[in-house]
């Protein structure tokens, strides 16, 4: 596990954010074809983030980072 991810699941949301803002435009993307929406695929990417850091003590790094955040940003949206 990265020191990165460590630091994040102790609860320092500087680095959730470093481990996360490269995903911002993909996950924003990817939202938006499924709603149609750029302003809700807005708020899903913000929601997104906001389950992720949430669950983070979840993330058993099976699959990267970027799978997880990709499922939960694909169930938000079908909700």
């Amino acid at each position: 596990m990265s020191e990165l991810l460590l630091r994040a699941r102790s609860g320092d949301e500087t680095a959730f954010a470093e481990l996360v803002d490269g995903f911002r435009g993909e996950l924003h993307l990817h939202c938006y074809r499924i709603v149609g929406s750029v302003q809700d695929a807005e708020d899903l990417v913000q929601e997104t983030l906001l389950a992720a850091w949430r669950g983070l003590d979840r993330f058993e790094g099976r699959a990267s980072l970027r799978s997880w955040l990709y499922r939960i940003a694909t169930n938000l949206s079908l909700n």
